[in-house]
């Protein structure tokens, strides 16, 4: 999905954005906020209009979760526009930008509906069901095919014992999501 990877890069922008606050002048973190509340604008008005296509399609019953999910998602980002307009790039417009994420990749995982058409297999594409034991990080990535398993596998590491830890703000924010989705199912 096209709308979550700007979504991800504009709340990127905004991390750096505020980073960066104290070593810039007020006028110009105003127009930097301000360029960012645009650009969550222009994000917002696509997803209205994938929400307006949706709610236009002849089966959009088949579709009501997806559509609930696509008004939550356009709801935050109006959120988030007026947060980062105010000028303010901080832990709340963060915040805010991450819950988009993660309801468009609640999105991105819902199972489509049944019916019509091939198949194959027993349980081809698995799951579907609205929850994951995967973290964020790892439902982004784009790949070919969308529906696919991803199987638990045990593989060695042969460069040394040593791995790389993910940097603090990746582990805060899978913590946080898992959390979430934890809360979420009970």
């Amino acid at each position: 999905m096209r709308i979550l990877e700007a979504e991800v890069d504009l709340r990127e922008e905004t991390r750096s954005t505020e980073k960066a606050r104290e070593a810039i002048r007020g006028d110009e973190y105003a127009e930097r906020a301000e360029k960012l509340s645009d650009k969550q604008t222009e994000l917002g008005e696509r997803m209205l209009d994938v929400l307006t296509k949706t709610e236009e399609l002849p089966n959009a019953d088949n579709f009501k979760k997806e559509i609930a999910l696509f008004k939550q998602v356009t709801l935050l980002m109006v959120e988030a526009r007026d947060i980062l307009g105010e000028p303010d790039t901080g832990s709340r417009a963060i915040a805010c930008e991450t819950e988009v994420i993660e309801a468009l990749l609640a999105a991105r995982r819902m199972k489509p509906p049944q019916g019509g058409g091939g198949g194959g297999g027993s349980s081809p594409g698995g799951g579907g069901n609205g929850t994951t034991n995967q973290a964020a990080l790892a439902l982004l990535g784009p790949g070919v095919d969308k529906e696919a398993k991803i199987d638990e596998r045990g593989v060695s590491q042969n460069t040394g014992k040593e791995g790389k830890t993910l940097p603090a703000e990746f582990r805060e924010g899978i913590e946080k999501f898992r959390e979430a989705l934890e809360n979420g199912a009970k």
